[in-house]
């Protein structure tokens, strides 16, 4: 233990321990009146005698309520009476104790909000305030760090009034390090103009203020270019960010900087992000986009080097965003770190840099290698790359091979159909000849290319479209094809409702070209548009549809995965990011496009060989899923459910789906129906809460306490992902049911129908989001108001509950009795929620339902139940009604 203070050999002396103790306790407050005036002249904060005894009063019931309507009446009025009611509150804030610390239960804070909510009443009262009056509101508030008070106590002293007195003040905030203060103040007062990059905007990024930084550039505008290129000039990689900052560090002297801000990957982020808030165009920040490039270059090169990409669509890239000499150096030196040499001889050669100019280690390197056995290895390398194998001439094949699929392994899926079949589109003659074809047509698929960019948006340069037995690839650069045919193909095809157009994640390929090419698409028409992503996602749902190569349960989202799953091999995404505005496309491109397009055909056609099989219509489907709705699935799943219930109680030998349980609702009476939810799915039970289901969550790994609880209350297993196969295994399959990636609301939309559950008003909100307890405390208005404030706020009758009565709901409700009122916490002993209600709440609502089992209080309006639920609910009351006869 130390002390301070003590000399040497008197620590255990009594007196100088107890001097010490007061020293420690000392605290000097300065005196906010001290030069709080104009030309720095003290405040007088005297109070008249009259006022002074009625505040000493106030201050006592102050200390007892708090933050009462009342009170802020009482303060109002006093206020009012008063020839200068803002001298008036000034004075009254400086003689609180805690003027020079504001918090939210300071009575300090408490007076200048009233002054300014009574302003907003009364904007007349503003009329004697004077020039030394706002100076000193200014300098009571200028450093609190309440943002809303700035605003306030700005309009109603109307600062704007003495802007040329304030920007000396403001200035000495900045100097003092208040960047923050200082940023909002010249914010409101629209003063930003007499403030540079250095002054507030730099240094709030240096404390790690963005979001504010960002706030003030959207006040200051002509800011915005100069910021980012400043900032652009920080990543010249000549030296490090914070060697660049080094001098205007020591120029500025700025404080609290956080040195974390001041590395390379956090300020390219920072430039990123403000070059596309305020669309700066890319050729003023060059050092980002040298540094964008050789992130690029670098994915490029990991995703050849790990097989994801041909070594012809990585050197097509790759040349092209080496576009400058420093841009090849860093290609080379990064290949080159791998000990690709062979790669390294490649580049040399092809940008034609002398050896002198390459670093001397990679020189080194090169020398130590044993020379190749062909002289001319690195000429071959270059010329390779060159070799078109891909010209399709008149929509023939190529030269090469008359099958598509000569070189594609035989582990992935190959093209169905000859390479003469694949037509290239990009003149007039054939579009016209296509757009003939198309029209014929009751089915096509459809996908697009585009090439990867880097600092700019990216723009569609290949479509395919796909037939069964003809695959056309539309060439979206040709100059040939005017607007007039894009417009043509967009009337004639994407836009006719007989034609059925297949694609996969559709919202994307549907925006690119919407964004690409003047189709002039009718994107209301999802009629005419099936997204087998969307129909695979469905299908999750059901759990009995059996693909041929595998349940597709927990098998990824990717067309790539499906393709497994139905046609038994993937697709080869060798060159799926590669060039594809170069011209003439490779082979492998062009058949990789055929390939992804005409997939889809296939994948369409075993689907709904599937759902056929099982006893679907499948035209039923496809209408449920182009319209966005749902409940012809569930129906089946219902019916399906029950067919093999009733096989496997005639035949047992069969009975390996266990039965369903029954899943009912009566009217007035409780859910049957019980889940327990996984914690990854905390929205879906929170959704279930509200229609008044029991929905456990699995809040730790204990699996097996939750298991036993599944198996002894007949509960439904939420899950999804790997748990779900980790709780089928303990689990019947009936049991567990599989939530795929939706919304909240979705979920709860397809639980509802596929386990076809009955909801009724009266179910509603009757379990709390919280803890899922379904016993509630009423609590009246005025006994919430005595728990909260010590006191009923409203002028009304001592009520009861047995005055009053809820709407009737299915839970346990209890009244609050005097040992509530006095502990204020329920049966249970859990305190009550009290603060999370607001005080407007308090006066308008008559009722409160405190959870009996956590405290939390709700009231009728609290939450909301979302509209498509709701619609489904009055849709099957309606039903069961008309089934009833009523």
């Amino acid at each position: 233990m130390s002390y301070r203070g003590i000399p040497a050999g008197y620590e255990d002396d009594p007196d100088f321990s107890c001097i010490s103790d007061m020293v420690q306790k000392i605290t000097v407050v300065p005196d906010i009146t001290i030069a709080a005036g104009l030309n720095n002249e003290n405040f007088d904060r005297t109070l008249s005698a009259d006022v002074d005894n009625w505040f000493q009063n106030y201050k006592e019931q102050w200390n007892s309520y708090k933050r009462t309507p009342s009170a802020q009446h009482n303060l109002k009025v006093m206020l009012h009476r008063d020839p200068d009611p803002l001298l008036l509150a000034l004075k009254l804030f400086a003689n609180c104790p805690g003027c020079n610390n504001l918090k939210n239960k300071n009575l300090a804070l408490f007076i200048l909000e009233t002054i300014c909510d009574l302003h907003t009443q009364y904007p007349e009262i503003s009329a004697k305030c004077s020039d030394n009056t706002r100076m000193v509101a200014f300098n009571f508030v200028k450093t609190c760090g309440i943002v809303s008070l700035y605003k306030s106590v700005m309009i109603t002293y109307q600062l704007n009034k003495i802007c040329e007195m304030l920007v000396p003040k403001i200035k000495e905030l900045i100097t003092q390090g208040h960047f923050k203060d200082a940023a909002y103040w010249t914010m409101n007062l629209q003063i930003t103009h007499l403030f540079g990059i250095f002054d507030i905007i730099f240094p709030l990024i240096l404390q790690d203020k963005v979001p504010l930084a960002e706030m003030y550039l959207n006040a200051a505008k002509d800011l915005a270019l100069p910021t980012v290129q400043f900032l652009d000039s920080l990543l010249d990689k000549q030296k490090t960010v914070f060697e660049h900052c080094d001098e205007i560090l020591t120029k500025y002297e700025y404080k609290d900087v956080k040195h974390t801000v001041l590395t390379y990957r956090p300020m390219s982020k920072l430039v990123t992000r403000l070059a596309k808030t305020y669309k700066i165009d890319s050729h003023f920040t060059p050092n980002l986009n040298f540094t964008k490039a050789c992130s690029y270059m670098h994915f490029l090169w990991h995703k050849y080097r790990d097989g994801g990409m041909s070594c012809d669509a990585y050197r097509e890239l790759a040349r092209d965003a080496a576009s400058t000499k420093p841009l090849q150096m860093d290609l080379i030196t990064n290949v080159a770190s791998y000990g690709e040499f062979d790669e390294v001889k490649y580049w040399i050669n092809y940008f034609n840099i002398p050896l002198e100019e390459i670093a001397e280690d990679i020189r080194e390197d090169l020398k130590r290698l044993q020379p190749s056995e062909n002289t001319d290895e690195i000429q071959m390398l270059n010329t390779s790359s060159n070799e078109t194998t891909s010209a399709v001439n008149n929509g023939g094949a190529t030269n090469k091979s008359k099958r598509a699929n000569a070189t594609i392994p035989n582990n992935y899926l190959t093209l169905a159909l000859p390479i003469d079949c694949v037509i290239l589109i990009d003149d007039r003659v054939k579009f016209h000849e296509m757009l003939e074809y198309l029209q014929g047509q009751l089915l096509i698929a459809f996908d697009s290319e585009w090439k990867p960019s880097v600092c700019n948006e990216n723009v569609i340069s290949l479509l395919q479209i796909a037939t069964p037995y003809r695959v056309y690839l539309l060439d979206c650069l040709s100059s040939q094809l005017s607007d007039e045919l894009w417009q043509q193909l967009g009337q004639r095809v994407f836009n006719n409702l007989e034609i059925l157009k297949v694609g996969f994640s559709l919202h994307q390929d549907l925006r690119m070209l919407h964004k690409s090419l003047p189709l002039q698409l009718n994107l209301n028409a999802k009629t005419c548009y099936l997204d087998l992503r969307e129909l695979w996602r469905r299908l999750k749902y059901l759990q009995i549809v059996k693909f041929p190569f595998g349940c597709g349960s927990n098998s990824g989202g990717s067309l790539c995965a499906l393709t497994e799953l139905c046609l038994g091999k993937k697709l080869d995404k060798s060159n799926q990011c590669s060039n594809w505005a170069n011209r003439p496309l490779r082979h492998d491109q062009i058949v990789y496009a055929a390939l992804d397009a005409h997939c889809l055909l296939q994948v369409y056609q075993v689907i709904v060989d599937i759902l056929l099989g099982i006893g679907l219509d499948f035209d039923e489907v496809v209408n449920e899923v182009t319209t966005g709705k749902t409940g012809y699935l569930f129906r089946m799943k219902r019916a399906f459910t029950e067919h093999n219930n009733e096989c496997s109680t005639s035949v047992p030998d069969k009975g390996n789906i266990a039965k369903v349980p029954a899943v009912s609702a009566n009217f007035a009476g409780t859910i049957s129906t019980k889940f327990i939810c996984d914690r990854m799915l905390y929205g879906l039970s929170k959704e279930l809460r509200k229609l008044g289901i029991d929905c456990m969550e699995i809040i730790k790994d204990n699996l097996s306490h939750y298991v036993n609880i599944a198996k002894r209350e007949n509960r439904y297993v939420l899950t999804r992902d790997t748990r779900y196969d980790l709780f089928l295994k303990i689990l019947p399959q009936t049991q567990c049911l599989l939530i795929p990636n939706d919304t909240s609301v979705e979920q709860v939309l397809n639980i509802l129908r596929l386990l076809d559950i009955k909801i009724y008003e009266n179910n509603l909100f009757t379990r709390c989001l919280h803890c899922n307890s379904n016993e509630f405390i009423l609590a009246l208005r005025h006994e919430l108001q005595v728990m909260r404030y010590g006191q009923a706020l409203d002028d009304v009758k001592e009520l009861s509950a047995g005055n009053v009565s809820p709407f009737e709901r299915t839970f346990n409700l209890l009244n609050v009795n005097q040992d509530v009122l006095k502990s204020k916490t329920t049966y249970r002993g859990k305190p009550i929620k009290l603060n999370r209600i607001n005080s407007h709440i308090l006066r308008s609502k008559e009722h409160f339902y405190i959870c009996d089992n956590c405290g939390i209080c709700t009231w009728d309006g609290a939450h909301s139940i979302h509209g498509s639920v709701m619609d489904l609910i009055l849709y099957n009351n309606c039903e069961t009604d008309t089934a009833a006869g009523f």
